[in-house]
């Protein structure tokens, strides 16, 4: 009987664990652990390629996340952003970045919440890149926004969207919205005539992003304040002075990061690379 009652002990024991539902994480767990070998994520990256669209995301999540320089790496094109983490993991492309760090640190924990906020991280990468910047694949450099042109698909769409939520997922913050609002958030320093009045609600949005701690934090407090100050001028509808937007562009584009053939001087490369 007690042979019995040890097997239906562990029998129930083993049921409870089959279905124990995932929980869903708000911040980062900490994988540090005392005398572990474990090193954690490190990215190679600079401040003048899209490492700070993965380092916003990380301060948000409280992820540690180590610096190393930008070369060398295993990178296969020899670019950055390109993370490394334990267990021989080598990621390249800042979208993909982004949805490993949010899977294994930030509480994706089902294939329906990766869904919400994957498809807006690969629609940043593989539209919304183009309406910021104008690049084109295998040479991004900047040729010309559409952001400012609200007669667009896209763009309208985008506004739509945005006028009817804060953010872009579950009505909280995530990492869909630094996917979105990292490309957003560089129009107004690489085009500082772009005039985003007549979508407010992108432009609100821009805000919200470039108040947060994490973005400025990540992309520093000049970028931050400058966003803030071209969609004030927006919302007041009196444009944006080019100002203090040509000594940041100036600091973005004097490092050539994979930017392909030297950029003619009214072609500035964009932070590279995805």
């Amino acid at each position: 009987a007690s042979r019995m009652l040890r097997c239906l002990l562990v029998a129930s024991a083993c049921g409870a664990n089959a279905l124990r539902v995932p929980t869903f994480r708000s911040s980062a767990p900490d994988t540090r652990r005392s005398g572990s070998a474990s090193m954690g994520p490190q990215l190679h990256g600079s401040q003048q390629s899209r490492s700070p669209l993965v380092n916003w995301y990380a301060y948000e999540a409280d992820i540690a996340l180590a610096m190393a320089p930008p070369r060398p790496s295993n990178h296969p094109f020899g670019q950055v952003p390109f993370l490394v983490d334990d267990g021989g993991v080598e990621i390249f492309e800042s979208g993909a970045i982004l949805m490993y760090l949010a899977d294994k640190y930030g509480g994706l924990d089902t294939p329906e919440e990766r869904a919400k906020v994957g498809k807006w991280v690969v629609w940043s990468n593989s539209e919304l890149d183009g309406l910021c910047f104008g690049a084109i694949p295998g040479d991004h450099r900047v040729r010309g926004t559409s952001m400012d042109k609200p007669d667009l698909k896209q763009v309208a769409t985008l506004e739509a969207i945005l006028g009817q939520n804060e953010w872009l997922v579950g009505g909280a913050f995530s990492v869909a919205d630094v996917a979105v609002g990292a490309y957003l958030n560089y129009v107004p320093i690489f085009f500082p005539s772009a005039d985003l009045s007549a979508t407010p609600n992108i432009a609100r949005y821009m805000a919200r992003c470039a108040e947060r701690p994490a973005f400025a934090a990540a992309f520093g407090d000049q970028h931050a304040g400058l966003v803030r100050s071209k969609v004030e001028g927006w919302l007041s509808s009196e444009g944006g002075s080019a100002g203090p937007a040509d000594g940041l562009k100036k600091s973005l584009a004097s490092e050539d990061v994979d930017a392909g053939p030297a950029a003619a001087a009214s072609v500035l490369p964009v932070p590279t690379q995805r």
